[in-house]
């Protein structure tokens, strides 16, 4: 219990700190839990896409409109590429920041070259299949921890993933309220997608 917490606790300082993503601490591909999903992962199949949303060449700071910006609250937008996959190949991102009372950040990121089904991996991450605007999903965090971070990872085009992480700065948010902004995030931005194809 001791080292969950550290590893959460190392995970917060670090994004405040350093800018760093979630899984850049050596996280191997993740499983998906049999609490997420059942059956085996190699039987997965998932819904069509709604359209094919591709992601390459796209601004990731030109994924949150303005409007969309003051919904979630958020005060400014840094373009930073993260290697969201942990697999040495950063992919672009933008950090969206909210400096009010509660601190958070949005990370968004479009990532070319690997598919969803980069989440049916094995590691301990713990994975749930969902779905975010009728486009295929897998949420994601850390196994055996709360209120750390949520992310979603959307299914978007052939080989291409959009990424929504949320992640909190100190106290103040249930993994429930964690998840649902960071599907809210994801919901966004998929809308505003759709208008940049």
């Amino acid at each position: 219990m001791r080292l969950i917490s550290a590893t959460v606790l190392m995970i917060v300082v670090v994004n405040v700190l350093g800018g760093c993503a979630i899984g850049e601490d050596g996280t191997p591909r993740p499983v998906t839990s049999s609490a997420g999903m059942s059956g085996s992962t190699e039987s997965v199949t998932r819904a069509p896409r709604p359209e094919e949303l591709k992601v390459e060449g796209v601004d990731p700071c030109a994924t949150l409109t303005s409007a969309q910006q003051s919904e979630l609250k958020i005060d400014e937008a840094l373009s930073q590429p993260l290697d969201v996959l942990n697999n040495g190949k950063p992919a672009p991102t933008c950090r969206y920041h909210s400096n009010g009372r509660t601190l958070f950040s949005y990370n968004i990121s479009l990532v070319s070259g690997e598919g969803v089904d980069y989440w049916e991996g094995s590691s301990n991450l713990e994975v749930r299949s969902e779905s975010v605007s009728g486009f295929s999903a897998y949420r994601y965090k850390l196994s055996g921890t709360f209120q750390a971070y949520c992310s979603y990872a959307v299914d978007v085009a052939d080989d291409q993933q959009l990424v929504v992480q949320f992640l909190p700065i100190g106290e103040g948010f249930s993994q429930d309220r964690m998840c649902q902004n960071s599907a809210r995030g994801a919901e966004l931005a998929l809308a505003t997608l759709q208008t940049l194809k």
